[in-house]
C-alpha cells in the first residue's frame, strides 16, 4: 500500500488547500538535504513530502487519490472484496447516492403538478370586482370615440381623378425654343465640340468635320476642312472617320 499523504504533512483529509500548502513547506523545511547533510533518511522523507504535495495540490489528482485511499481502506477492512470482479465493487457511498437520486425522481413524478397558466390581463384579473355599470362606461366611450369617425368616413368625397392634359406633338424639325434660343445654344454646342477637337478628341474631331462636311445648323459648308478633321481622328485609331474617309474616296 501506498503511503497516505495525509498522514505524511500530518493535515486532515479535509484540508484546504492553503493548510496542505503550509504543511509542505513545514515538512520541506525539517527534512530539506541542506538541513540535514548525509541522511539519507530524511533525503528520502523530502521526496515522499514533495511527492505528497504534487499529488494533494492537484484537485484532479487529489480526487483520484481520495477515491484510491477509500477503496484501499475498504479492501483492508474487508478482504474478500479484493477477489471480486471490478465491475461487482460498488462504493457504499456511492450506492446511497444513486439510492437518494432514484427515491428523489419517484417523489418527483408521483407529485401533484399545478398546470402552467398563461398571464392573464388586468382585465380578467379583475373581471370579479366589476360592475355592469363599468361595462356600460367602456362601450359609451368606444361609441363616442368611432361613431363619428365611422360617419365622417362614410360621407368622405372621393378624390377626383386627376385630368390628363393633351399632348402638343410637334412636326419633325420644329423645336419649341424660339429662334434666339435656338441659335445662341447652337453657337456654345459648336464652341464645346470645337475646344474638345483642338485638344486632341478623336470624337469631337469626328463630329466637327461631319457638321462641316453637311453644312450643320446653318454653317458654312467646307468638306476640305472636313476631311482634314476626319484624318485627324482617323490617325489615332477612330474607326468612324476611317469609314467617312473611305466613303468620301468612293465618291
Amino acid at each position: 500500500m501506498r503511503t497516505d499523504y495525509y498522514q505524511l504533512l500530518d493535515v486532515a483529509e479535509n484540508a484546504t488547500q492553503e493548510d496542505i500548502k503550509l504543511a509542505y513547506r513545514r515538512q520541506a523545511k525539517r527534512y530539506h538535504p541542506d538541513r540535514n547533510p548525509g541522511d539519507e533518511a530524511a533525503e528520502e522523507r523530502f521526496l515522499l513530502v514533495a511527492e505528497a504535495y504534487r499529488t494533494l495540490g492537484d484537485a484532479a489528482e487529489r480526487y483520484q487519490y481520495d477515491g484510491w485511499l477509500e477503496k484501499q481502506r475498504r479492501y483492508s477492512s474487508a478482504p474478500e472484496l479484493a477477489s471480486m470482479p471490478h465491475h461487482t465493487r460498488v462504493s457504499v457511498r456511492h450506492a446511497y447516492a444513486r439510492r437518494e437520486e432514484r427515491r428523489r425522481r419517484r417523489e418527483e413524478r408521483s407529485a401533484y403538478r399545478r398546470p402552467r397558466r398563461m398571464p392573464q390581463g388586468v382585465l380578467h384579473r379583475h373581471a370579479s370586482k366589476l360592475s355592469p355599470i363599468h361595462y356600460l362606461i367602456f362601450y359609451l366611450i368606444c361609441l363616442a370615440i368611432f361613431v363619428p369617425w365611422f360617419f365622417r368616413y362614410l360621407n368622405m368625397d372621393a378624390p377626383e381623378p386627376a385630368s390628363k392634359q393633351p399632348r402638343h406633338e410637334l412636326p419633325p424639325g420644329v423645336s419649341p425654343l424660339d429662334e434666339e434660343t435656338q441659335r445662341v445654344n447652337l453657337a456654345r454646342f459648336t464652341e464645346r465640340i470645337l475646344a474638345d477637337a483642338h485638344r486632341g478628341d478623336a470624337a469631337a474631331q469626328y463630329r466637327y468635320g461631319t457638321m462641316l462636311f453637311h453644312g450643320y445648323g446653318g454653317m458654312p459648308q467646307n468638306r476640305e476642312a472636313a476631311i482634314v478633321w476626319w484624318r485627324k481622328a482617323a490617325e489615332q485609331g477612330f474607326r468612324p472617320a476611317q469609314l467617312a474617309l473611305k466613303s468620301v474616296k468612293a465618291q
